[in-house]
């Protein structure tokens, strides 16, 4: 039976996380199940009293494209090692896509562990990101000290404004408020991390063997110069690892050594729930074409669309026919309807005299956990 959890199965969902999701401490459990969630957001596969299976969906506000989308962030979904490979996963994703859908989400976000479980389902890469790992003092920077105050829960509305400005930069970033920055600074500092305000730019970051750097959002150059002069300061000889969006201006000032790693990753992926929905939302930027959609799993998708300032299901020739990974990929611009359709056997281009738009990559989705 899939159901949605109740408070009477609080303790087997911790421990079926705590299970999985080893490396998560103690702290940062009881944050997450304490503080972060409702236990009604998480699915469950039961078998009498016994949870076998489980997935949560976290809610949160997207800006994409202008335009705000309530949507779940589908993290934690799990198996109990002793009933793997038995079909409950899938059972339980069919299920949450349903309810999503009936529910009129128009998308779905996720961080995969492996991407290999989400292709079934229609989800497509929509973001990467660059980890670099280097050594501060080989940047030959000059040593300076940058203003900078710790925050804590209280002080957390200083990041608004940095948040704010930074995200009008941005095709597709999160709609973070007050209640947003609080759940952030608890869990930062659930697994004794920091959050740190500099003129024009505020870090997330942990001081382990190395300093990670989780999130780093800043209104200037000046800004992103004082993060990163600051992240010295406090590394020291240790090594610095830094994620940050595929598109970013450390590689200039990261010089290419022996010692120094540039890492490039997929990070997140959408899954469309409602073609129509979102081809409405688009209809400007789409012009005019006819857009035929392969969904196998929300069979209410599959149609051919007309858009033309408007959006209409029509009998008409398609110009383009997209499986609904590959339409995910394309209108979150990452990349172009040519380079999909010359890989994807479900994704044609059939009248090439049309000028098809591009859509630019400035992704930056960072989920709380």
């Amino acid at each position: 039976m899939i159901r949605r959890l109740n408070e009477s199965d609080k303790d087997k969902a911790i421990k079926l996380w705590q299970e999985i999701f080893i490396e998560d401490g103690p702290s940062l459990v009881a944050y997450y199940f304490d503080t972060h969630i409702e236990i009604n957001q998480v699915v469950g596969y039961m078998e009498g009293d016994d949870l076998l299976a489980m997935a949560h969906l976290n809610p949160y506000q997207l800006m994409w494209q202008g335009c705000l989308y309530n949507i779940n962030y589908v993290v934690g979904v799990a198996t109990k090692q002793s009933h793997r490979r038995q079909g409950l996963m899938k059972k339980m994703m069919v299920w949450v896509l349903r309810e999503q859908y009936d529910a009129g989400d128009v998308f779905s976000v996720l961080m995969p562990i492996d991407s290999r479980l989400y292709d079934q389902f229609g989800f497509g890469f929509i973001q990467d990101v660059v980890l670099y790992k280097f050594s501060y003092q080989n940047l030959n920077r000059k040593v300076r000290t940058v203003p900078s105050e710790e925050i804590n829960v209280d002080t957390s509305i200083w990041l608004l404004p940095i948040y704010n400005n930074y995200k009008k930069t941005l095709t597709l970033s999160q709609n973070r408020g007050m209640r947003d920055f609080e759940h952030l600074l608890k869990e930062v500092h659930s697994e004794n991390g920091h959050v740190v305000v500099v003129p024009d730019g505020y870090v997330v970051y942990y001081d382990f063997e190395a300093i990670f750097v989780r999130e780093c959002i800043y209104t200037s150059d000046e800004g992103l110069m004082n993060i990163l002069d600051y992240m010295g300061s406090i590394a020291g000889e240790k090594s610095i690892q830094w994620q940050m969006p595929k598109t970013n201006p450390l590689k200039h000032l990261i010089p290419h050594m022996k010692e120094h790693e540039r890492l490039e990753k997929p990070f997140m992926m959408a899954r469309i729930l409602h073609v129509e929905s979102l081809f409405e939302a688009m209809a400007d930027l789409l012009g005019t074409c006819t857009i035929k959609v392969i969904d196998d799993q929300i069979l209410e998708n599959n149609h051919t669309y007309k858009i033309d300032g408007q959006v209409s299901i029509t009998h008409e020739a398609p110009d383009i026919t997209l499986d609904i990974e590959s339409l995910a990929q394309w209108l979150f611009g990452y990349d172009t309807l040519e380079s999909i359709a010359g890989i994807r056997p479900r994704v044609t281009i059939h009248q090439h005299h049309l000028l098809y738009p591009q859509y630019p990559i400035q992704n930056y989705f960072t989920a709380l956990i």
